[in-house]
């Protein structure tokens, strides 16, 4: 009996030789990055959600107390194509990334800067299976195969181990992009994912404009399953009207329904939440306080969108390789950075004129860990940020926020006011 073969659902790589270098880079969706990207006057803006511990405390010795920060704020984002391929060698594989360089920066209302931050995006090539020729970002290759030759196995002294013609598994990237990142917190991050394009032309099924997250929908909440919140049990389905609780003070919550008799009555717990659901300081306030994309989506309400493509990164994956949150030696033992999640919409919109621009929408979630619950597990904090950008060049100059200027760096050297030193003379008998 004899089977058919099938033909291979990845297309083979072509061979690199001398002859096929590349040496323009591929970026894929990412070429639709480059330039600068700002909030504009008459347009929203983002909000930020950021969990902390209470001054005094500490997990070793005051804990359990926590404090709330939310903000608008705006910013400027500038992507910066690299002109050159990055190579990757391999052995059998060689892969060539296109890099996107970033840096933003971010302030408050108040003009003060609350967040500055540089990286790079790489773009690691298409892994759509079954390959598609027609396909939107798969041509041409990033992904190459290099076998053995007989120059290369003189070269590096192959016999016996290896022969001339020899080639290993070919590695099919398992993401097309990641995303590397400096916090100056302290934090390092690196990220992987792919992106999803969506058309009405191309697929007449397609969302008519992206699908943010439902009212209430648990991973995209400032509050945490940890924290001891349900949204189906504390919160109020389909509505964006206050849960009756949030109005009551702690110590009146003792018989709040279908409480666990744990989480009953005054805790600190409970005033976070309170802070929370009553928040109204620098733009920020209920319900953006607890789910900020609605900002996104709600913005988006009236908007012709033409396409659209999602990237979708993160730090965990069900399986496979991993990324990474690495921090520095506090904010790994006082508020450690254990996870990151970042969603961008990359939008086609028409505007009432008729004209077509690009619009850039992101969420971006940070999971905290620091000090633990009642129950004595630890507890994950959301950091969440929102913000919906458009090109600078988009934007008419009346509109336009004066550019965001960055802590510039340092020509001298920054002098140490010296210390008092006191003598003593001590007399000699």
């Amino acid at each position: 009996m004899t089977s058919k073969s099938q033909p291979s659902s990845i297309r083979p790589y072509p061979e690199l030789v001398k002859d096929n270098e590349p040496t323009v880079p591929q970026f894929g969706i990412l070429d639709k990055l480059h330039g600068t990207w700002v909030n504009w006057k008459g347009g929203p803006k983002g909000l930020h959600t950021t969990p902390m511990p209470s001054p005094g405390t500490s997990s070793e010795t005051v804990f359990g107390v926590f404090h709330f920060k939310s903000q608008q704020y705006r910013e400027q984002l500038t992507f910066s194509k690299v002109n050159a391929p990055v190579r990757n060698r391999a052995g059998s594989n060689e892969q060539f990334n296109g890099p996107v360089k970033y840096e933003t920066a971010i302030i408050d209302n108040k003009g003060d800067l609350q967040h500055f931050e540089n990286g790079m995006y790489l773009w690691l090539g298409d892994n759509t299976m079954p390959w598609k020729e027609d396909g939107k970002y798969q041509n041409p290759r990033t992904m190459f195969s290099r076998p053995s030759t007989q120059e290369t196995v003189d070269e590096d002294g192959g016999v016996p181990v290896i022969g001339p013609g020899e080639l290993g598994p070919q590695f099919v990237p398992p993401h097309s992009i990641s995303r590397s990142g400096v916090i100056p917190h302290g934090t390092t991050i690196h990220l992987t994912g792919n992106v999803t394009h969506f058309d009405k032309k191309e697929t007449p099924d397609a969302p008519e404009k992206p699908e943010i997250a439902k009212l209430w929908e648990q991973p995209y909440l400032s509050i945490s399953p940890t924290m001891g919140i349900d949204p189906e049990r504390d919160l109020i389905p389909g509505s964006l009207k206050k849960p009756f609780w949030t109005n009551l003070p702690r110590e009146e919550q003792r018989d709040y329904p279908g409480q666990p008799e744990a989480h009953r009555g005054v805790n600190s717990a409970r005033a976070y939440f309170l802070n929370i659901f009553n928040y109204d300081e620098d733009g920020a306030k209920f319900p953006y306080t607890v789910q900020p994309n609605l900002l996104l989506s709600q913005f988006n309400e009236g908007l012709n969108f033409k396409s659209y493509d999602l990237i979708e990164l993160d730090s965990q994956h069900d399986t496979g390789v991993q990324g990474a949150t690495v921090n520095n030696v506090m904010i790994e033992r006082y508020c450690r950075v254990v996870r990151m999640r970042h969603r961008m919409w990359l939008e086609r919109v028409e505007l009432e004129n008729g004209k077509e621009i690009d619009q850039l929408q992101y969420e971006q979630i940070v999971d905290f860990e620091f000090m633990f619950g009642a129950s004595g597990e630890t507890t994950q904090w959301p950091h969440i940020q929102v913000n919906t950008l458009r090109r600078i060049e988009d934007i008419a100059e009346e509109d336009r926020y004066t550019p965001i200027k960055l802590p510039e760096e340092a020509d001298t050297p920054v002098k140490t006011p010296k210390a008092k030193v006191h003598h003593m003379n001590h007399k000699v008998k």
